[in-house]
């Protein structure tokens, strides 16, 4: 739709889905580190802003992936360290978009890159569909009230 307008430095559109989970690794300028978080958005028509109020925060990494892996790289006087890889899922919960986070490390990250994941969502079972049962018409039965009396109750006839 050409009246639709957004702001210039949007990271992504696509259509709401509240049980989507969203991981995002984000350097926090208010602490001075490198966090990850995990987080559901609300339905709002105001613009979410899951990096803080300090426009000096950066992102990283925005993900959807349902069990994101990432390599924390290190950087300034921690530059000599090895990169950190981290299971996302495991290393911290969901939370709401507004909680800070975890912090990846105590140093300087430089770089956080997604890495392949090592596990998948199993696919959804198909819903079995219901047996489609057949029931053919019976014959109408030639029974009297009383032979069904005698049926019901589980008396019998001397002569049928």
């Amino acid at each position: 739709d050409l009246s639709n307008h957004f702001e210039p430095d949007f990271v992504r559109i696509e259509k709401y889905d509240e049980g989507k989970v969203w991981s995002a690794a984000l350097f926090d300028a208010d602490q001075g580190f490198a966090y990850l978080k995990r987080f559901t958005f609300d339905a709002t028509e105001k613009v979410a802003n899951f990096l803080g109020e300090n426009t000096e925060s950066k992102l990283f990494l925005l993900t959807d992936v349902v069990y994101p892996r990432v390599e924390a790289i290190f950087g300034g006087g921690d530059d000599f360290r090895d990169p950190l890889e981290i299971d996302v899922e495991e290393f911290i919960g969901v939370k709401s978009f507004k909680a800070k986070g975890k912090r990846i490390s105590n140093y300087e990250v430089k770089e956080v890159k997604e890495l392949e994941p090592t596990r998948f969502p199993e696919p959804e079972e198909e819903t079995e569909k219901p047996s489609e049962v057949e029931i053919e018409a019976e014959e109408p039965n030639n029974i009297n009230d009383t032979d069904l009396l005698d049926e019901i109750t589980g008396q019998m006839s001397l002569f049928d």
